[in-house]
């Protein structure tokens, strides 16, 4: 098996960024009925599990997105595995995630994809494979491909990173032109450069607000985790007494109560303003901080036409600290239901080494890339969809390329992490639109939090 495998991936590795993985295709005889789990003996041994009939579980909207049908056809075409979709209902807040009721139930399923904080149930619930053994039988040096990106729970490895959301900042050139206020560079675009810019741009009067960020967990506490605050300590309990958070939370809620550069909480809420606002086309909104999925909406112009050209930069950092941006990365994991797991491997990595490749938009999980490589990638797929807005290659390159950048997790991942997201967006808010102080909210955060993390049983390295 260490052989078979070795000779996939080293294929992957090898030609990876010019067609996925690259197998010898079209000379490869694959019935077109198959059973699951079952090579066929017609194959050639660079694709031993050709033939094979894999299992990814997603909902029905998913299986019918224009890019699984890319991957599906790219790891067939390479690897000769067959991957089917096994449908499962769409999930509803607050409820338990489908497919992981499934397997608890022990349904058969090989191909899982999360972003990296949601595995962990799955990784409490014991039905996730960890892939660190089949990685050292077939050779794979997967810190060598994915580096910090891998993700490792507990001192295992659950997976593997196919791509990473990176938070930038997006701004409207046509806010900017109305406020004679020049575009902002990307050098030394610190939190205090994006205050001192976003109130040159607004202008409450007629409505224009110079920044606009949402209600999700990540604002309350990003600053403190952006100057090197860690949410748990050493032995695994909550460090929010550090001064660092109760001062996050009063710089985010700060922008709108105090610096009035964006809506306040209490009008956020109150004027029911859509998590969309700044894509629309009367957007007056200068500037926008969240992840970098959201530069896609720019593209499609069918669903948010707009008569403005925007420009993009990094996130904004803490002014006297290291340039830094939050991200998560999509994982792609393997259940322990799996009969095919060998296989499942091959597949994901294969998967997780080239879909930056299929042309989405996605910023590769990958840390092998050669400059030549991913400057190619920029030019030849991120940067035309935005070329008419003059957004160049060195612009994206800085956003989402610099290895000088660190890359904080832009959720709370360890013990009860779930709902200490949950415990932040509730007494963040309440803070923010004036129900409490900030010494309170900041005392309920630490006493929810420590509750949750007991309650939990879990520790630091579970």
């Amino acid at each position: 098996m260490k052989k078979k495998i070795a000779v996939i991936l080293t294929a992957c590795m090898l030609f990876g960024l010019v067609s996925g993985c690259n197998g010898t295709s079209g000379d490869t005889e694959v019935p077109k009925e198959t059973t699951v789990g079952t090579p066929t003996d017609t194959v050639k041994d660079d694709k031993p599990y050709a033939g094979t009939v894999l299992k990814w579980s997603m909902t029905q909207s998913a299986s019918q997105g224009d890019e699984f049908k890319a991957i599906a056809e790219m790891v067939e075409r390479e690897t000769g595995i067959i991957i089917e979709a096994n449908l499962v209902p769409e999930n509803v807040d607050d409820q338990i995630d489908k497919v992981l009721v499934g397997l608890m139930a022990g349904d058969e399923m090989d191909i899982l994809y999360y972003a990296a904080p949601r595995l962990k149930p799955f990784i409490n619930a014991g039905v996730l494979k960890a892939v660190d053994e089949i990685a050292l039988e077939s050779n794979y040096d997967m810190q060598e491909v994915f580096g910090d990106y891998l993700p490792v729970f507990g001192g295992k490895t659950w997976g593997l990173p196919a791509f990473s959301d990176i938070w930038l900042t997006m701004y409207n050139k046509k806010v900017f032109d109305n406020a004679g206020v020049p575009y902002p560079e990307a050098e030394g675009w610190t939190w205090e450069k994006y205050i001192e810019t976003a109130k040159l741009l607004t202008d409450t009067e007629n409505g224009v607000y110079g920044s606009l960020m949402l209600d999700y967990n990540n604002y309350n506490y990003m600053h403190a985790v952006q100057s090197g605050a860690s949410h748990y300590t050493k032995d695994g309990l909550s460090n929010y007494a550090d001064p660092a958070f109760k001062n996050a939370l009063e710089f985010f809620y700060g922008l709108g109560n105090e610096e009035k550069i964006q809506p306040s909480m209490l009008e956020f809420k109150a004027g029911n303003i859509p998590w969309d606002a700044f894509f629309s086309q009367d957007a007056e909104y200068g500037m926008f901080v969240c992840g970098g999925w959201t530069l896609n909406m720019m593209a499609e112009t069918e669903n948010y036409p707009r008569d403005w050209d925007f420009g993009v930069l990094p996130m904004p950092y803490p002014e006297g600290k290291t340039p830094s941006t939050l991200t998560v990365p999509g994982c792609y994991a393997i259940p322990t239901t799996s009969k095919n797991q060998e296989a499942a491997f091959a597949a994901i990595a294969c998967i997780a080494e080239n879909q930056y490749s299929l042309g989405y938009g996605r910023v590769p999980a990958r840390r092998d890339l050669t400059e030549e490589e991913i400057n190619s990638y920029i030019e030849s797929d991120l940067v035309k969809p935005f070329l008419s807005d003059g957004v160049t290659v060195e612009d994206i390159r800085t956003a989402w390329f610099d290895s000088g950048r660190i890359a904080y997790p832009e959720k709370v991942i360890g013990p009860a992490d779930a709902e200490i997201n949950s415990i932040w967006v509730e007494e963040g808010q309440l803070y923010g639109q004036g129900a409490k102080s900030i010494e309170d909210a900041i005392e309920a955060i630490i006493r929810r939090a420590e509750k949750a993390i007991e309650d939990s049983g879990e520790t630091i390295d579970s």
